[in-house]
């Protein structure tokens, strides 16, 4: 639990989060493969990456899988769309290895944030979080090259090596051949 504390504490430095961190009580083991979620499917629900990396994706109009995020261990995942509007799943999550996650259900997260004004300031900066990254996300897909985006990627080379390159050009709005290409161009 201490990768879960320190994720915690990122957020609310000055807090006890021992409360916090005994929500997320659920502990389950994926395989490689595995999907924590598929579209349709209850999300009422976070996870805490303890071991492992996820990928979110959907299928476009053509049937072609689009990756649109990673999580990897220390790293929060679930379907953020559809939990945070209280809906069904939208997106595909799947563990890209074998995995271990701590769930947390977004009742208890609530009557959490309800017993600790600290722990609202952790959803509050955590959710501030997300829309950074999924802003900066679009900024760099729209701004950036494929070659560039790559590179930005690879400032986590431990956590890129588990990743099947397929996933990665999808990642990257890109084909297989054309990651191919960026890959001998930097090498």
């Amino acid at each position: 639990m201490e990768k879960l504390r320190s994720f915690l504490k990122k957020y609310i430095p000055q807090s006890d989060v021992e409360d916090l961190i005994g929500s997320f009580h659920k502990v389950r083991k994926l395989k490689k493969r595995t999907y924590l979620l598929k579209p349709g499917q209850d999300c009422s629900f976070l996870a805490f990456v303890k071991k492992g990396t996820f990928r979110v994706f959907f299928y476009d109009g053509e049937g072609t899988e689009v990756t649109v995020w990673f999580s990897w261990e220390g790293m929060m995942i679930g379907d953020l769309l559809a939990f945070y509007k209280q809906s069904r799943a939208i997106f595909y999550v799947q563990a890209v290895e074998d995995a271990e996650i701590s769930i947390v259900n977004g009742k208890e997260l609530e009557r959490q944030y309800a017993s600790n004004p600290e722990y609202l300031e952790f959803g509050r900066r955590y959710a501030e979080h997300v829309s950074i990254n999924v802003m900066e996300r679009m900024l760099s897909l729209q701004t950036k090259s494929a070659e560039e985006r790559y590179l930005e990627l690879l400032a986590n080379p431990g956590y890129m090596k588990n990743i099947p390159l397929k996933y990665i050009a999808s990642y990257l709005g890109i084909t297989d051949t054309s990651l191919s290409r960026i890959r001998k161009n930097i090498s």
